[in-house]
């Protein structure tokens, strides 16, 4: 599926269930997504600053907290999840970083522990990253594949 919007809006009005971005293995989260993501929900920062900035043994894995969205009432306080996808070495260079030998592994391991999540995805490593469009949305598609059948979604959002 594919919206046109602000992911985490639309995960603040629960549309979903977990928000996936890619960051890269410097613990920089100062561009792009990951800035807004920073600056909203600073325990996503924390989470990305404890690992050790340059471990390349990041890639393929992620660091993630439960937030709850600032827009719901006290009584149905709405929770979701952001994962800060380690799909990048390092920071962009004006030529194509996005690892996608690592957001395949990532995407493989969450439609096997998390396949009945809904997924809001931004245009991930698509920007900063530089990285291929077509091939990425092949893969995100492929991983809608695997999930929705099991119950759950996936649904790439781009900003708007």
């Amino acid at each position: 599926k594919h919206e046109k919007g602000n992911v985490l809006d639309m995960a603040e009005r629960g549309q979903f269930s977990v928000v996936l971005h890619g960051c890269n293995c410097f613990n920089t989260m100062g561009g792009g997504i990951a800035r807004e993501i920073a600056q909203r929900y600073p325990t996503l920062q924390e989470a990305d600053n404890t690992t050790t900035p340059g471990d390349i043994r990041k890639l393929g894995n992620w660091t993630s907290r439960v937030v709850a969205s600032p827009l719901s009432e006290p009584m149905s306080t709405r929770l979701f999840s952001i994962y800060n996808c380690y799909t990048q070495y390092n920071m962009s260079n004006g030529e194509d970083v996005f690892e996608y030998d690592a957001f395949g592994i990532i995407l493989r391991k969450l439609s096997v522990l998390h396949p009945r999540e809904h997924y809001g995805l931004p245009y991930i490593g698509m920007g900063l990253a530089r990285g291929n469009k077509e091939t990425i949305v092949q893969m995100i598609q492929a991983f809608a594949d695997t999930v929705t059948p099991k119950g759950g979604s996936v649904t790439l959002v781009e900003f708007a």
